[in-house]
């Protein structure tokens, strides 16, 4: 009865090389260390963060890589971020333009 047969996955240990190791660093200088696996979401990352550092909302802190923001959709692998790579973590500020 081929019915009966599953198609097992091979258990794999898990391993740091599965694993990528990101440090965010906030304003005030002091950092964060994660790690994550390639395919991580960075939403789970900056929600993880702003938990840590008592912020409610992840969404009032912009996080950029090589000064370019960082959509909170994208995956690790999607940023080409590899091992020990840093992120900047600041509070978003509206305004702070001209004004007569």
């Amino acid at each position: 009865m081929e019915g009966n047969k599953r198609n097992k996955r091979r258990f794999e240990e898990p391993s740091d090389k599965n694993y990528i190791n990101l440090k965010i660093k906030s304003q005030d200088g002091t950092f964060m260390y994660y790690k994550v696996k390639p395919t991580s979401i960075m939403k789970r990352i900056f929600m993880s963060y702003s938990e840590r550092k008592q912020i409610l909302n992840y969404k009032t802190v912009r996080f950029l890589y090589n000064g370019n923001r960082v959509s909170s959709r994208s995956t690790v692998n999607q940023l080409g971020l590899e091992d020990g790579d840093e992120i900047d973590a600041m509070l978003d500020q509206e305004g702070g333009g001209f004004a007569n």
